[in-house]
């Protein structure tokens, strides 16, 4: 797998306010910009399982940098699908003060469950298992004149810890981005680059995180299909925070015979699309006979029980193995070219 040298624009993580709670809460955040000529964003937040839907019918948005948009975004906080829709068009070559005001289109979407792991009746069980997350993310760049900057950006994210001592909780990240920009070629239209973490709560240090995997399906501009996936060991009654973010931008392409910015930024005429309205999906694995605590409805479309649980203890044994050798694991799907 190749990784991009371009790092993607208009992206930001959004983490949620942890809750300490003994019920199942689904939460939604849909952010999309520009809304209005002046480059103004649009921001929805829901927690009472219904869905953000801003601008299902994609009305163009003409704006003063001089570039029309277009942004949509969906998120269903009881099914967990995240839907989302970006397209640039500069029609005409320009010069900007700075590459912040030449703008771009960002459509955006997090959904957030808050719940906790609930065990078999069988007292022989095992107290601490380990729990699978995964991401189905499909979508496509269409590029439609000169070299625009598209981005499709995935990241999930697994908060685990004991309500009663929340200070000792961990983070564990898996993030996947696609990226078609003026540095690709015909031949390798996409690049992409992926990273899993594990990291403290609070205070510590971040390290590569094996339990973290992407696997790459279709890698072309008309079909970009891929699972992001996290598995984890969570024990009973702990509490469990899961994030799945998707970003979609679609911006300026800037001259690369022009880089002198002391005159101003000059941007090539260009026009794209980021296409993610066929669906990102969350789903959660548990052992057979495992089940997340709470009633909210999200539980219902997005948990399914795990063929083959794999024993809690293996990536906690990796994790060490790899401290002491030096050695940092990537990603199977991390290629000997990165």
């Amino acid at each position: 797998m190749k990784k991009s040298n371009l790092a993607f624009i208009a992206v930001s993580v959004s983490f949620s306010t942890f809750l300490i709670s003994f019920n199942a809460h689904a939460f939604g955040n849909a952010t999309r910009a520009p809304i209005n000529p002046a480059g103004d964003a649009q921001v929805s937040t829901v927690n009472d399982g219904s869905i953000i839907n801003l601008n299902p019918d994609r009305d163009v948005v003409s704006t003063n940098a001089g570039y029309d948009s277009v942004t949509s975004i969906r998120v269903d906080t009881t099914t967990g699908v995240i839907k989302g829709y970006a397209e640039y068009d500069l029609n005409q070559d320009q010069t900007y003060q700075t590459i912040e005001e030449a703008g771009g289109s960002a459509a955006q979407g997090v959904l957030t469950l808050d719940t906790f792991l609930v065990g078999p009746a069988d007292p022989n069980a095992p107290d601490t298992v380990d729990v699978t997350v995964e991401m189905a993310i499909h979508g496509s760049f269409t590029i439609n004149n000169g070299t625009p900057t598209l981005g499709l950006f995935g990241d999930l994210s697994a908060t685990t810890f004991n309500p009663f001592l929340p200070l000792g909780g961990t983070n564990y990240q898996s993030l996947l981005g696609f990226s078609s920009t003026a540095l690709n070629t015909p031949s390798d239209p996409v690049t992409t680059v992926f990273t899993g973490v594990e990291s403290p709560l609070f205070g510590g240090s971040s390290m590569d995180y094996a339990g973290a995997t992407a696997d790459i399906l279709g890698l072309t501009t008309d079909n970009l299909d891929a699972i992001l996936r996290l598995t984890f060991p969570l024990a009973l009654g702990d509490s469990f925070l899961l994030n799945g973010f998707v970003n979609g931008t679609a911006g300026p392409s800037p001259d690369p015979a022009d880089l002198d910015i002391t005159d101003g930024v000059s941007i090539l005429a260009a026009a794209g699309i980021v296409d993610f309205s066929n669906t990102v999906q969350l789903r959660v694995l548990l052992p057979e006979g495992y089940s997340l605590g709470g009633d909210d409805p999200l539980l219902n479309n997005i948990v399914y029980a795990s063929a083959v649980p794999v024993p809690a203890s293996i990536w906690l044994m990796l994790s060490g193995l790899l401290t002491l050798t030096g050695i940092k694991l990537s990603s199977e799907n991390k290629q000997k070219d990165q």
